[in-house]
Order: C-alpha cells, then structure tokens, then sequence
C-alpha cells in the first residue's frame, strides 16, 4: 500500500513539474516575442552607434490595445547603412495577469513594440517612428497637437 501512494506521490509531481516547466516557456514566449531583437535601444535613444553586420532594435512603449499603433515614417532609412529586419509588438505580462489581478498585460497596460534591423556598410542614416495623437475620445489624427515621433540616426561604424 505504501508503494501504491508512493507512486501517486511521485506521478503527481512529475506531472506539477512539466506544467510548470511548459507555463514557464510559454510565458517567456510572451514576453520576449518571435524575433531576435540583438542590441535594444529604448525610445528615448537619439543617436546610436552600431557595427556592420550587428542586428539592433528600436524599442518603444505602447498601448496597442488602446490605440498606440507606431510605423515607421517615411523616408526609409539608406539600405545601403542599415536593412530592416522585422517589426513586432510584444504585450507586457506579469504574474499577476497569470492569476487574474489585473496585471501589466491587461487593457490599457501595454507592451513593446521593436523595430529591428541589421547594420549593413558604414555610413549613416536616420530611422523614424510615429504614432498618430489620440484624442480623449480615441479618435486619431495627425496633426494633433501631441503628435508623437521617435527620431534616431544610426551611425555604423
């Protein structure tokens, strides 16, 4: 009889064990998005310096689910300096959005989103990103008077 519980004991906690393995992995999936982001720069980066061949990322906060949706601006930067390499929007998340307490991940909390690219030939080049104003109602516009715009010029060297 004790090898009986013995056993029950030792499947329930191998079972516990890979699903917390399996939440862990999913939760770091979450949080870190698909794309490899190399070198992060915040939003508040103005000019960065990077080496040809090394792949970087523009990183600026949102409310995607609020609204916040960043692109990139026209002109483009030189491809000839540096080549895009994807964009995504990653969703903060925290432990208290695992138990339901209204956490970083909720509406409103926002996320991240990564402009990344990979350094090319030296030179220089500048990388825009805006989001259009929001108004207390939600309505977008781009001529409102607290147009957000993220401006970095990109020196590889």
């Amino acid at each position: 009889m004790k090898r009986r519980w013995r056993r029950v004991l030792l499947a329930v906690a191998a079972v516990l064990v890979v699903a917390a393995t399996v939440g862990t992995v999913a939760i770091h999936r979450m949080t870190t998005g698909r794309l490899d982001h190399g070198t992060v720069f915040t939003q508040t980066s103005g000019q960065l310096t990077v080496k040809p061949g090394e792949l970087f990322s523009i990183e600026v906060f949102a409310y995607r689910e609020a609204g916040d949706n960043w692109t990139m601006a026209t002109p483009a930067p030189d491809p000839a300096v540096v080549q895009g390499a994807g964009d995504e929007y990653v969703d903060n998340f925290g432990i208290k959005d695992l138990l339901g307490f209204g956490g970083t991940g909720d509406l409103g909390a926002g996320g991240h989103y990564y402009f990344t690219f990979r350094a090319q030939s030296p030179g220089r080049t500048t990388v825009t990103v805006h989001v259009d104003f929001r108004d207390q109602e939600g309505w977008t516009f781009s001529g409102g008077p607290e147009r957000t715009k993220r401006q970095f010029t990109i020196d590889v060297r």
